[in-house]
Formats: C-alpha cells, sequence, structure tokens
C-alpha cells in the first residue's frame, strides 16, 4: 500500500504524515539506517502512524480542521504549539513528523508500540497485593491519567510530543 501524504488541506485518503525520503533522512540524521526497500518500510510507517493518531488523538491541541472530512488528526485549528504562537491550520507541525520518525524507527527495531496484548486486561494496575493476590486496574488508560498523558511513552517520545498535547510535561500536584 502507497502512503498518502497529508499536505495540509486535510486530505480524505491520507495515511501518513511525510514521506519515506523525509522520515529516512530524520532517521539517518540520529544515526539510524532505516529499511531500504519501500515497501517494508511503509508498513513501519503506517504501524506508527496508527500508534501516534489512536494513542494521542484526545490529547492533540486544537481540534482537527475538516473533521468530517480529514482522514488524520491533524492538520488542527487552534493549536498553540510554542509560547503563545499558534499553528497555521494548514500545516503541519515538525514535531509530529519527528515523532513519527521516532516512532518508525522503534517498529524497525521490532519494538511493541501498543502495550496491551490481545486479550489482556485494559486499563493501567493501579494498586497490586502480594499476599493473598490482590490486583485494581483503572478504567482510564495510563496515558490520560497523569502527566498530560506521557507515563507510559518513552522520555524520548514524551519529550517531542509533549508540545503537541494538551498538559505536556505538566506536573499535578496533591495537597495531602
Amino acid at each position: 500500500m502507497a502512503l498518502v501524504i497529508e499536505d495540509g488541506t486535510g486530505k480524505a485518503d491520507a495515511n501518513s504524515y511525510a514521506d519515506l525520503a523525509t522520515i529516512r533522512s530524520q532517521a539517518s540524521a540520529l544515526g539510524v539506517t532505516l529499511s531500504a526497500v519501500d515497501a517494508t518500510l511503509e508498513v513501519s510507517v503506517l504501524k506508527a502512524m496508527r500508534y501516534l493518531d489512536t494513542r494521542y488523538a484526545t490529547l492533540f491541541k486544537g481540534v482537527r480542521t475538516t473533521p468530517e472530512v480529514q482522514a488524520l488528526e491533524w492538520p488542527r485549528e487552534n493549536a498553540c504549539i510554542i509560547a503563545g504562537v499558534t499553528q497555521p491550520s494548514d500545516e503541519l507541525p515538525p514535531r509530529l513528523i519527528e515523532c513519527l520518525t521516532y516512532l518508525t524507527i522503534q517498529v524497525e527495531a521490532d519494538q511493541q508500540l501498543f502495550s496491551n496484548a490481545a486479550g489482556s486486561r485494559r486499563g493501567t494496575i493501579i494498586r497490586e497485593r502480594v499476599d493473598v493476590l490482590e490486583r485494581e486496574y483503572s478504567d482510564m488508560p495510563q496515558l490520560q491519567r497523569s502527566f498530560g498523558g506521557l507515563n507510559d511513552a518513552p522520555t524520548e517520545l514524551a519529550a517531542l510530543i509533549a508540545p503537541l498535547i494538551n498538559g505536556g510535561l505538566v506536573f499535578r500536584m496533591v495537597r495531602t
């Protein structure tokens, strides 16, 4: 399946934020060599895209520009990315493409992006007792429970995606 690149217009058939050349170039700049076989790399990009757009969909800043038409979560309107500057609604933030490259590298390295295996209990373990085995799960995924959705994201991904999501790297304080 060929990649259809989102160009900021809200394409109905888009399935990637960046082309293979861009992803390879960014990976190369980080000292990583991705698959030279386009078809293999496309599969990795599509897996990374599925993770990026499903895992962070509800956390991305702003609103989808044309929600009834566009296939992907970006472009977005009213997305204030850095220090009060709103991202133009017809452009993709460079950080988004960096996140896609990072995730593609992880897929190429055989890293499992989605942590819950098929058939496993959904939700984050919030309490576990060893004696007389007890386990309690949160109804809310770890991603949405705290730290702006970054608790279960690798440190590098968390740093890359923080400006794109609501509450990125914001600590919540609780008085006890």
